[in-house]
C-alpha cells in the first residue's frame, strides 16, 4: 500500500487526477462543439452521451486488468499505470481530433461514437485504477477530480473564444502529457516520449495565424456534409466560398459567399442555421426591394419609431426597420461572430450596424427585454434560435425566445397599440407560436374568445413538386392592442399585393380554426388536440419550443434504452459476486441522481443569466467545486457516519434542493436587475450549496468499500455509477419536455432522499 504519510506522493497523485479531469472534460465541450459543426443537435447529443459510457467500459478494464496485477497496489506499480494511461489518453486525444477533421470515410454515427469514446475508455481505465489503489482517499481523489472538472467548464470557455479551435485542440493533448512528467515514474523511455511529444504539439501552437486560420477553415467534414448549408451549396452549384470563419465556444460561424449571386451573403451557425447578408449602399430609399417580403408587411400597420430586432444576425430585419422609416432601431444578437462578420464586410451591408440610427447589443433578446427599460413599436423576430447546433434536432434545445413568459414580456414593453411580429420556420412553429401567444393573451386577462383579434397570420406558398406546396416563413403578428378594421384592411391588401396567402386577419379573414375559437365553437384544449403535433403552449419551465413530437422523442429513448442496457450488461457479470447488490444500488443513484439535479439547475440559470454559456461555464463549474468541496470534507467524523437510519449528507441537499425550487424565482425576480457579474456569483453561491453536501456520498462510498476490503469491485462501481449518470441526463430531459423542470429536479431530490437510508453499504 502507499506511504500515505508522503506528502509529495500525495501531492502528485492528487495533481495528476486533476490534470486527468481537467483534460477530459475540456475535450468532452471541445468535441461537442465539433460534432456540431458535421452533425445535427440530436445527433451530437447522442453521439456525446455514449461517449461517456466509455467510461464504464474503462473501469470494468480496469477490474479485469488489475485482478491480475496481485500486488499493483504500490505506489510505483500504480504511478506507472497512470503515466502510461496518461501518455496513451494524449494518443487518444490526438488520433480522435486528427480523424474527425481528415475523415473523409466517415459517414456513420457509429465511427463517431467510436471515436469520441476512446479517451473516456482511457480516462475511466485511469479513475478506476486510482480509486482502487486509494480509496482510502477517496474524499481527496473525488476532490482533485471534480474541481479539475469544475476548472475545465471554465477555462474551455477561455480557452474557445481567445485562441479558437485549433490551438484549443492543441492544448487539450498537451494536457493529459503533464501527468507522465510529474509522476516520479522510472520508465525513462515513457518520459523521453512525453517530452518529445510535448515538444511537437507545443510548436504547433506558435503556427502562423494564417496557417491556423486555414486549418479551421478548411474542416473536411463540414464543408464536404451535403446535409449543411455549404455541401448543399456546393452540390447545387453555387459556388460557396468561405470569406469569414470564426470557432468559439458558442458556435462556429461562418459567412459564405456565393460565386453565383452577388447580391447577398449567407451568415451560417454551426453550418446549419443561416441567416442573409444583403448588399446595401447605405441609401435608405434603394431598400424599396424589400418591401415585398412578408417579413416586411407588419412593419406597414402602425408606427415605426422605435424597432426592436431580436436575433439580427446578418441584418435583414435592420433593413426591413430602416425602409420602414425607423429612426430608433435596436439590434440585439446573442452570437458575438455574427457581428464582427457583418463589420468586418461593412462595405458590403452598408456598415449596418454601425449607422447612427442603430444601437447594436451583444445579448440573449429574451434577456435584454427583461432588463430594459425602452418601449418599441414593434418587437421583430425572424427565424430565431438561441442555441446553436440547429437542424433536425431542435427539439432537445430549450428555447426561451418562443415561451408564453417571452411573449408576456414583449407585450409589456410595447408602446400602445404596439405589435410583435415573428417570422417562423415552418407551419409546425407557426402552430406552436399560435398557441403560445394565445395562452400569453389570456394570462393578460384577455378573453380566450377575444384573443384572435389580436393576432393576424400569413406566408408564402412554394410549389415542391408532384403537384404539392409548402408553406413558406409564416408570420404571425401578435398586437398589444385588438386589431381595428382599418390596420386589418390595410394588411389584407398589402398580403394581396406580394402574391402571399392570409391564414387569419381580424375582421377582413375570419377562416378556419382560429374562427371557431372566437365563435366559442371549440375549447382551447380543443383546438390544441386538433393538430397531429405538440401544440400545447411552451412555458419557461419547460421551454422546449421545437419538440413537436408528441411523446417523448425517439432517440431520447433510444439513448435510455441503451445506458440502460448497458449498465446491465456492465453488471451482469459481476452480478453473483458478494456484497455488489447494495452498492451497485447505491453508486447507481448518485450518478443518475446527481444528473438529474445538474441538468435542470444549468437550464433554469440559462435565462437569468442571459447566456448559455454562461450558465453551462459558471453554474457547473460552480456545482462541481461544491461537490469537491464536499468530497474533502467527507471523510470528518460530523459527515462520515449514518445518525440512527439516516446518512445526513444527501438528506441536506435534498432540503436544500427543495428549498431553492421554492424560492429561486423570487431570487431571481429581485435580483434581475444586478450587473452580470454579481448574477454570476448569486448563481454559483446557489448551487455551491447543495453541491458540498451533494458530493459527500461518492467518496464515502468508496471509502466503505476500501474499510470493507471490498477494493476489487470498486472500479465496477466507477463503472456503474457512470453508465446510470447518462441514464439520469436523458431521463432529466424527457422530465423536463414532459412535465416541467421543477419535477424533473423533484425526482432528483427523491433519489437523494433515498440515499439518505443507505447507513451502509
Amino acid at each position: 500500500m502507499m506511504p500515505y504519510k508522503k506528502s509529495n506522493v500525495h501531492m502528485s497523485i492528487l495533481l495528476s487526477i486533476f490534470i486527468i479531469s481537467l483534460s477530459l472534460f475540456t475535450y468532452q465541450i471541445t468535441l461537442t462543439r465539433l460534432y456540431s459543426a458535421i452533425l445535427f443537435h440530436h445527433y451530437v447529443f447522442l453521439v456525446t452521451s455514449f461517449a461517456i459510457l466509455g467510461v464504464g467500459l474503462g473501469s470494468v478494464l480496469a477490474y479485469r486488468d488489475n485482478n491480475q496485477r496481485k500486488n499493483a497496489d504500490g505506489f510505483t506499480k500504480v504511478a506507472k499505470q497512470v503515466g502510461k494511461g496518461s501518455f496513451i489518453l494524449s494518443c487518444g486525444f490526438i488520433a480522435v481530433f486528427v480523424l474527425i477533421y481528415v475523415q473523409p470515410f466517415i459517414d456513420s454515427l457509429l465511427i463517431y461514437i467510436a471515436l469520441g469514446i476512446i479517451p473516456f475508455v482511457i480516462s475511466g481505465y485511469l479513475y478506476a485504477v486510482l480509486f482502487k489503489a486509494w480509496a482510502a482517499l477517496s474524499g481527496k481523489l473525488y476532490f482533485a477530480d471534480l474541481i479539475g472538472a469544475g476548472v475545465g467548464s471554465i477555462i474551455i470557455v477561455s480557452l474557445l473564444d481567445s485562441f479558437g479551435m485549433f490551438r484549443t485542440v492543441i492544448l487539450i493533448c498537451l494536457m493529459p502529457l503533464i501527468v507522465v512528467l510529474i509522476l516520479q515514474i522510472a520508465d525513462k523511455k515513457l518520459k523521453i516520449m512525453g517530452c518529445l511529444l510535448s515538444v511537437v504539439l507545443g510548436l504547433c501552437l506558435f503556427l502562423p495565424v494564417q496557417s491556423v486560420q486555414r486549418v479551421e477553415t478548411d474542416f473536411y467534414a463540414l464543408l464536404n456534409n451535403s446535409g449543411k448549408t455549404y455541401g448543399e451549396m456546393r452540390r447545387s452549384g453555387l459556388e460557396p466560398e468561405i470569406v469569414f470563419s470564426r470557432w468559439d465556444s458558442f458556435a462556429r460561424t461562418d459567412l459564405i459567399r456565393l460565386g453565383t449571386i452577388s447580391e447577398v451573403k449567407i451568415l451560417t451557425i454551426d453550418g446549419s442555421a443561416n441567416a442573409p447578408m444583403y448588399v446595401f449602399d447605405g441609401d435608405i430609399d434603394s431598400l424599396y426591394v424589400f418591401k415585398t417580403n412578408t417579413g416586411y408587411i407588419p412593419f406597414i400597420i402602425g408606427e415605426n419609431e422605435q424597432s426592436l430586432i431580436i436575433g439580427a444576425g446578418g441584418g435583414r430585419g435592420v433593413l426591413y426597420a430602416l425602409a420602414a422609416g425607423s429612426t430608433d432601431i435596436t439590434a440585439v444578437e446573442i452570437n458575438p461572430a455574427s457581428i464582427e462578420a457583418a463589420r468586418q464586410f461593412g462595405e458590403f451591408n452598408g456598415h449596418i450596424f454601425d449607422r447612427p440610427e442603430v444601437r447594436t447589443y451583444i445579448q440573449d433578446g429574451r434577456n435584454f427585454v427583461r432588463t430594459t427599460e425602452q418601449r418599441y413599436d414593434i418587437i421583430f423576430l425572424s427565424l430565431v434560435v438561441t442555441n446553436t447546433a440547429h437542424g433536425a434536432g431542435f427539439a432537445l434545445s430549450e428555447n426561451y425566445i418562443h415561451t408564453v413568459e417571452a411573449i408576456e414580456d414583449y407585450l409589456d414593453r410595447l408602446n400602445y397599440s404596439g405589435r410583435i411580429a415573428f417570422v417562423t420556420h415552418d407551419q409546425d412553429s407557426l402552430v406552436r407560436l399560435t398557441t403560445t401567444a394565445i395562452q400569453a393573451l389570456v394570462n393578460r386577462g384577455v378573453p380566450l374568445q377575444d384573443a384572435p383579434e389580436h393576432i393576424a397570420i400569413f406566408y408564402y406558398l412554394a410549389e415542391t413538386g408532384r403537384g404539392s406546396a409548402q408553406m413558406i416563413a409564416p408570420v404571425i403578428i401578435v398586437m398589444n392592442e385588438p386589431f381595428t378594421l382599418e390596420k386589418s384592411t390595410i394588411l389584407m391588401e398589402e398580403i394581396l399585393n406580394i402574391g402571399a396567402i392570409a391564414m387569419y386577419i381580424p375582421h377582413v379573414h375570419e377562416l378556419g380554426i382560429i374562427a371557431q375559437i372566437q365563435n366559442g365553437q371549440i375549447s382551447f384544449e380543443q383546438f390544441i388536440g386538433s393538430f397531429n403535433m405538440r401544440a400545447e403552449p411552451v412555458t419557461d419551465n419547460s421551454p422546449y419550443f421545437f419538440n413537436f413530437e408528441r411523446g417523448v422523442p425517439s432517440v431520447l429513448l433510444q439513448i435510455l434504452v441503451l445506458s440502460l442496457v448497458g449498465s446491465l450488461l456492465l453488471f451482469a457479470p459481476f452480478v453473483r459476486k458478494k456484497g455488489i447488490i447494495k452498492p451497485s444500488i447505491y453508486f447507481g443513484l448518485l450518478g443518475m441522481g446527481f444528473m438529474m439535479v445538474q441538468i435542470p439547475f444549468i437550464q433554469m440559470f440559462i435565462l437569468y443569466l442571459g447566456h448559455p454559456t454562461l450558465a453551462f461555464s459558471y453554474v457547473l463549474a460552480a456545482m462541481l467545486i461544491g461537490c469537491g468541496i464536499g468530497g474533502f470534507l467527507s471523510p470528518h467524523k460530523l459527515f462520515k457516519s449514518a445518525e440512527g437510519r439516516v446518512y445526513l449528507p444527501p438528506v441536506l441537499a435534498a432540503v436544500i434542493i427543495f428549498a431553492l425550487l421554492l424560492s429561486l424565482n423570487f431570487i431571481f425576480r429581485i435580483t434581475s436587475g444586478f450587473d452580470s457579474v454579481f448574477k454570476v456569483v448569486i448563481a454559483a453561491a446557489i448551487v455551491l450549496a447543495p453541491g458540498i453536501f451533494m458530493g459527500m456520498p461518492f467518496p464515502r462510498g468508496m471509502t466503505l468499500l476500501g474499510e470493507g476490503n471490498r477494493n476489487d469491485i470498486i472500479p465496477v462501481m466507477w463503472g456503474i455509477n457512470g453508465t446510470l449518470a447518462v441514464t439520469g441526463s436523458v431521463l432529466s430531459i424527457i422530465l423536463s419536455m414532459t412535465f416541467g423542470f421543477n419535477i424533473a429536479l423533484l425526482c432528483g431530490v427523491a433519489i437523494y432522499l433515498v440515499l439518505g437510508f443507505f447507513k451502509e453499504i
